[in-house]
């Protein structure tokens, strides 16, 4: 049975995203706040080189400062739970087909002054294709304006993959971005969410974040789903194993 209604994948198809309201309660998303604030704090063990802060930090960090937590599922079973968590992965396979695999999972925290995040689409960092990964976005906060919201140009997504050449410094650390020109500011939208609420996006949808303006955080967790059938276009030793979620494999593919 599908979760996704004709219409939200009718959006999804056309804009390249879609938003899912109220896809968790108010205790799931309590608890996944707790256990991402467990790690963020150093009460939970977690890699030290999975968590990225903010380049801006102070050598003495808090827990505002973090930006990021990278692939947490690899390293924890609680967000591997999380990827299968309806109504969440029954909207992806409404997106993807009925077989479906992991690609991985980011927690994205935007705490006071966190800094924007240019355009870009999320396809230019897959080493996947086709390039149509599903990203599921649950708000762990009110997502608003003032903390950061993504924007998104809707119907990029049809448009291929553009040039990501120009480099965009986050502090020391180089990363890519898409040249100004090449986005059409006037068609770009908000996506406004409460916490529990959902998004969607397609992987070549160009999407930002802008900075928070406000003093609190604006936490966010990313589980970026793909179809089964979807094949490695990385060198062969470098592919890693990615978990069937539901459905079945796929000889050849990932």
């Amino acid at each position: 049975m599908s979760v996704l209604s004709p219409e939200q994948i009718a959006q999804y198809q056309q804009d390249g995203y879609t938003i899912l309201r109220n896809a968790l309660s108010a205790e799931d998303i309590s608890v996944l706040r707790t256990h991402i604030e467990g790690i963020a704090s150093g009460n939970l063990p977690f890699p030290e080189a999975n968590i990225e802060f903010d380049p801006n930090a102070p050598r003495q960090r808090h827990i505002d400062h973090l930006r990021k937590i990278n692939g947490p599922s690899d390293c924890d079973p609680f967000f591997r739970d999380h990827a299968v968590r309806e109504p969440l992965l029954t909207a992806a396979a409404d997106l993807l087909g009925p077989d479906v695999k992991l690609y991985g999972d980011q927690v994205f925290i935007k705490g006071p002054g966190g800094l924007e995040k240019t355009y870009h689409q999320d396809s230019a960092y897959f080493h996947i294709e086709p390039m149509a990964l599903a990203t599921a976005w649950v708000a762990l906060d009110d997502v608003t304006l003032e903390n950061g919201c993504l924007w998104v140009v809707p119907g990029s997504h049809r448009e291929g993959l553009i040039d990501h050449s120009e480099v965009w410094m986050v502090g020391e650390r180089q990363d890519k971005k898409v040249p100004d020109a090449a986005i059409d500011s006037q068609r770009e939208q908000p996506i406004l969410l409460q916490a529990g609420d959902c998004s969607f996006h397609h992987s070549l949808l160009l999407h930002r974040s802008g900075p928070n303006q406000t003093t609190t955080r604006r936490r966010g967790m990313a589980t970026h789903y793909m179809s089964a059938r979807s094949r490695w276009t990385g060198r062969p030793e470098d592919k890693p194993e990615y978990p069937l979620l539901r459905g079945r494999e796929h000889a050849g593919c990932v």
